[in-house]
């Protein structure tokens, strides 16, 4: 069952947590407060089309949402080895954090216990930590495209709702 408790909503302060990412560099939440906007993406596993499909997606679109003052990290209950794996396949160039005793997950209450794995959902976070958006995913027709991620952060950067790009998956 997909937990909603301790859930972080949208208006609320994300939970602060450091962890070590697959190239054994040290995450600090901390050091992005007040600097920048933060996309966080927790993803059930390696195995997840779903995921892997939104995991490419934002890594299409990083050099944008980084032109943007935001960052991207990935958080998943897979092995260090499997996130790393995916993260090389994949070639994503964003952090990915491997949290295989769901600390991280926990905090933010996407926890599913029926499946022992993180729900997939994207999280964007104003340089204040403020939540500005919180997306569950459903499944490959309910992905969200990076495009809109990119215009969420222009939003927020310069305050204009005019969309740099849109597109959707079919």
């Amino acid at each position: 069952m997909y937990s909603s408790r301790n859930a972080v909503d949208v208006g609320s302060i994300a939970p602060g947590f450091k962890a070590r990412d697959v190239r054994g560099e040290a995450f600090d939440m901390a050091v992005f407060t007040g600097r920048s906007n933060l996309v966080i993406f927790f993803y059930r596993d390696s195995q997840c089309r779903t995921c892997r499909e939104e995991l490419k997606s934002i890594a299409g679109m990083y050099d944008y949402i980084t032109q943007l003052g935001g960052e991207v990290v990935a958080v998943t209950t897979d092995s260090i080895d499997e996130t790393k794996n995916l993260a090389v396949d994949l070639r994503l160039p964003y952090r990915m954090i491997s949290d295989p005793e769901h600390r991280i997950i926990d905090t933010y209450g996407v926890f599913d216990s029926s499946t022992g794995k993180a729900h997939p959902v994207v999280f964007i976070l104003g340089k204040n930590r403020i939540v500005r958006l919180r997306k569950h995913l459903e499944g490959l027709d309910d992905l969200l495209p990076a495009a809109d991620i990119v215009n969420r952060l222009l939003d927020m950067t310069t305050g204009k709702s005019t969309p740099f790009m849109s597109y959707r998956y079919k």
